[in-house]
């Protein structure tokens, strides 16, 4: 389970909920914020970078999170797409854990 809230005018509190099917292998994330947006996203985590992307005609997002740092950092990038075809730079973020 994961609880994001950014201190910034314009970003919604929200919550996902991580999970799997152990039939096919596959994983996904389940997102909802105080807006009442709920989206589905596919999930893929290989070699220290995990990555969930949302494929929707009038709103698709991609992100991609590169853990380095010997687990200390993240990195995070995203990209959305309004029209399915044209992709522009979203929220980039990057955490560190403090010792």
């Amino acid at each position: 389970m994961w609880f994001s809230e950014i201190d910034k005018e314009g970003f919604p509190t929200g919550i996902a909920i991580f999970g799997s099917d152990d039939s096919t292998g596959e994983y996904f994330m389940m997102y909802f914020d105080e807006r009442k947006v709920s989206r589905k996203y596919e999930v893929s985590l290989q070699d220290g970078i995990l990555n969930w992307w949302r494929n929707a005609p009038d709103f698709s997002q991609r992100y991609t999170w590169t853990i380095t740092n010997n687990g200390n950092t993240i990195i995070g990038k995203g990209q959305l797409s309004k029209n399915g075809k044209t992709w522009e730079k979203d929220l980039d973020q990057t955490y560190t854990r403090i010792k």
